[in-house]
């Protein structure tokens, strides 16, 4: 889903699958800057992307600014090469950077590869509903994510380590890099960038809970469409309640 100062684009769909895109020079011309906001949901999006800024090149006077947010920026897991495969970020953030915005903006990265190819790239580390000092720790699951968001946030921060069966990915063994002074009877907010299946998670909370934490939340900024059922069933699984920015507008989170 694409939206031009907040109104979407996309017009009618016809039956061969071909789009009519809204003409939205209307109430658009004379202003100073404007903003498209890319929700992904699929590559069909790159297309509709590339549509709209081709028409605002042709429509709009040049000295007017447009700025592109993508709270969600796709392809961000394919980073580097990764047992074969390909580098799909760099060849995204290629295509990104032909469109010619002046400002891109992205919310919390999986890497700092992603804005270091993105031309013009401003990031962003939202954490819309929470409040850090209502916490006394914040813990991520494993040490990458404890540097970023302890440099980010300025907050006290510990972290854990999983164990991954190299065969089947499943999760082995988990533990807590952290006395257990530090957790029991404390109240932790767990901090990450997404969350899939959730089991990362669950099996912090386990390893949390096991050392007597007090209360859990988990704040995600991405929701991705399979954590659904995590989503509805965190509570089993020792974690009191789950906020995020909801990048992909997933309708299911409340």
């Amino acid at each position: 889903m694409i939206y031009f100062d907040e109104k979407p684009i996309i017009k009618s769909i016809f039956p061969n699958k071909e789009k009519q895109y809204e003409d939205l020079l209307k109430g658009a011309s004379g202003k100073k800057s404007h903003d498209i906001r890319f929700i992904f949901e699929g590559n069909d999006d790159l297309f509709d992307l590339a549509m709209i800024k081709h028409w605002f090149d042709d429509n709009m006077m040049s000295e007017a600014t447009i700025r592109l947010t993508m709270p969600f920026c796709p392809y961000g897991q394919m980073d580097r090469k990764i047992n074969g495969s390909m580098f799909s970020f760099k060849y995204f953030a290629q295509f990104i950077n032909s469109l010619n915005f002046d400002v891109v903006i992205i919310y919390d990265p999986h890497s700092s590869v992603m804005p270091a190819l993105l031309n013009h790239c401003i990031v962003k580390y939202p954490m819309h509903g929470i409040c850090l000092t209502d916490y006394d720790i914040m813990f991520c699951p494993d040490n990458g994510a404890a540097k970023k968001y302890s440099e980010i946030y300025d907050y006290a921060c510990c972290f854990g380590n999983k164990k991954r069966n190299l065969e089947t990915g499943e999760i082995i063994k988990y533990e807590v890099l952290a006395d257990k002074e530090d957790i029991e009877g404390k109240s932790i907010l767990i901090r990450d960038d997404l969350v899939m299946g959730g089991r990362t998670f669950i099996e912090a909370a386990k390893a949390l809970r096991k050392m007597g934490a007090k209360h859990i939340d988990l704040y995600v900024t991405h929701l991705m469409p399979q954590a659904e059922n995590f989503y509805f069933n965190h509570k089993d699984y020792g974690i009191d309640n789950v906020y995020s920015q909801n990048t992909l507008e997933v309708p299911w989170y409340i």
